[in-house]
């Protein structure tokens, strides 16, 4: 659960990203009294951004290095296009990686910006979702109402909690109520963590239920008041599939994140099924944020929304940038920075090098031990047995052992080969 503890690898950056929307949110609530979050949800998200842009630039340069550096990539796979043997393809991923190597690149080094923005990705998420876990003075606007539902219905409040969710179809709850059920001690963290994915009517038809309205009520008003966006757009709310205002969230999601896709496209020339692949995913991306915007609180929808919009205009400054930059200088620079690192480096080999190094060893032992097989066969085939060895054997055929025992059977596979060798000398 969320107020209660973020483990793993998500909890630290959860926690910085925490205290950074709790940071906006005061600064905004304190000077002028904007207490909005919708407007806290667009600054942090834009501040996000911007702290993650040397890595989406980074990412960007290394796409454009191998796309230049293609015509030499795609000469080398020319080269071994019809050489499907194990020698030939370990000789041409060393080939490949000696390309790499000389500009400073690798296959994957487009694809490593984004593993490593996919945990504070997750992690932003995790914030967005539950902002009382992380915004104190939000969490003190829950607390009163989580107290009263406690003391309301005591042992009672898992199953209570539950049926209410089923029965007033509350979506956005849905991940909350899945962890709450199989918690042994609930605390009002817990109950924190369920009630904040209600929206404001909601909260106020828990509150009639139990017979709550009054004092808790103004703490309703409050929270109404803090999650009210233009346009009348309550971003405690799932948009859901009726008409309002609110669904130009989902809508501007999914025509943001369809754009950035296709500038992203646009500017990366790769091999046929890269280029498939980036097609469905400029349809699948925005059909996917149209649900998720939808179907979650508003709040959730805003993140994805501005984000979407930042990721086109980096993508439309990145493209602009590099389609009035030489790039030979860029890849000349690149270049000298690789042989300075591999001069530092010295004998010391990258990982690639090492996996291709054992893999051309395991690749030579398996052919010796293949040549050494063949070279016993033939020596078998070409064995002559000595007139001793013959006196032998003729020794153990007339030998009488019992039946079924290990004697009688090798005196059996004996006789067996000495017929057939005896007719290849006949031929």
């Amino acid at each position: 659960m969320f107020l209660t503890a973020q483990g793993g690898i998500l909890g630290p950056f959860a926690w910085i990203f925490g205290k950074l929307l709790d940071f906006i949110y005061n600064i905004l609530a304190g000077s002028n009294g904007i207490a909005n979050l919708g407007i806290c949800i667009i600054l942090f998200t834009i501040i996000v951004k911007l702290i993650l842009f040397p890595l989406s630039f980074k990412q960007q340069k290394s796409t454009k290095i191998n796309m230049v550096i293609q015509p030499e990539i795609q000469k080398i796979q020319k080269k071994y296009k019809d050489r499907k043997d194990q020698e030939s393809m370990l000789k041409q991923q060393q080939e490949l990686q000696a390309v790499y190597d000389k500009y400073g690149t690798s296959m994957t080094s487009g694809c490593l910006p984004t593993l490593i923005q996919f945990p504070i990705i997750l992690a932003l998420y995790r914030v967005i979702q539950n902002i009382p876990a992380y915004v104190g003075k939000i969490k003190d606007m829950y607390s009163p109402i989580a107290e009263g539902v406690m003391i309301s219905k005591g042992d009672d409040i898992q199953q209570f909690l539950t049926e209410f969710i089923d029965e007033n179809k509350i979506s956005g709850a849905s991940y909350a109520i899945r962890n709450f059920k199989d918690l042994a001690d609930i605390s009002i963290n817990n109950v924190i963590d369920v009630i904040s994915n209600f929206g404001v009517s909601h909260l106020n038809m828990l509150l009639d239920t139990l017979g709550l309205t009054g004092d808790l009520s103004a703490n309703v008003d409050k929270i109404d008041q803090i999650h009210s966006f233009i346009l009348g757009i309550n971003i405690s709310e799932a948009p859901g599939y009726k008409l309002s205002w609110a669904l130009l969230i989902p809508i501007s999601s999914a025509l943001f994140n369809y754009m950035s896709m296709k500038f992203t496209s646009g500017a990366q020339q790769g091999d046929q099924t890269t280029n498939t692949m980036m097609k469905s995913m400029q349809i699948t991306m925005p059909l996917m944020s149209i649900f998720v915007c939808i179907s979650l609180p508003a709040g959730i929808g805003i993140y994805w929304s501005i984000s979407a919009l930042i990721s086109l205009l980096t993508q439309l400054i990145i493209n602009f940038y590099y389609d009035h930059t030489d790039m030979d200088a860029i890849l000349q620079k690149q270049m000298e920075k690789a042989a300075e690192k591999r001069k530092k480096k010295g004998n010391k080999k990258s990982f690639m090098e090492r996996m291709m190094d054992q893999s051309a060893e395991a690749q030579e032992e398996l052919q010796k031990r293949e040549a050494m097989r063949r070279n016993s066969a033939a020596s078998l085939k070409n064995y002559v047995p000595s007139e001793e060895a013959k006196k032998a054997s003729d020794s153990r055929q007339n030998k009488q052992y019992k039946d079924g025992s290990i004697g009688a059977k090798a005196n059996i596979m004996l006789n067996y080969y000495n017929d057939n060798n005896g007719k290849k000398e006949e031929k």
